[in-house]
């Protein structure tokens, strides 16, 4: 078992820009069964078409259901450098905060097991890509690019 990352976020992670980083909302590490806001765990993978490696898990304590915009911070926060995040549900308020993070929240509805969704995003990633994925790529490699070229744009002095 490779020893899961202890950070206080996903960005902290090094990922090659070609493999998908993917949380999933989870109460065991085996199924999406949790809805965002009031998730106690959230299981993280780099995959790519033929690997699945788990990064890093976080739990978080239960928390009031309606009203408590405050829960949401903490999760957000740990699921920076996402690029999707698997739950049961997800409300506008978190929707529309994973989005400005750049993580797409895919709703999956009756518990699959994580290793079902990671097997069927590896089948899109090696296959024709989903539109969805297609942009994801491409924001990813774009962040990388444009750094690169900002730093060629640097005037170098010797």
């Amino acid at each position: 078992m490779n020893q899961l990352a202890d950070v206080n976020s996903v960005a902290e992670l090094e990922v090659d820009a070609n493999k998908l980083i993917v949380a999933f909302a989870s109460s065991d590490g085996e199924m999406v069964n949790q809805h965002f806001g009031s998730s106690l765990g959230f299981h993280v993978y780099a995959i790519d078409e033929t690997t699945a490696t788990p990064l890093a898990a976080k739990s978080f304590g239960k928390e009031q259901r309606d009203g408590n915009e405050e829960k949401l911070k903490p999760k957000l926060a740990w699921l920076t450098g996402c690029d999707m995040v698997y739950c049961g549900s997800v409300g506008g308020t978190a929707t529309n905060e994973l989005i400005k993070l750049g993580a797409h929240p895919v709703i999956v509805k009756g518990g699959p097991d994580i290793e079902e969704i990671i097997a069927e995003l590896q089948q899109d990633i090696s296959g024709a890509m989903s539109p969805l994925l297609e942009r994801i790529f491409k924001q990813k490699s774009g962040k990388d690019q444009s750094r690169f070229a900002e730093m060629a744009e640097e005037e170098w002095a010797e």
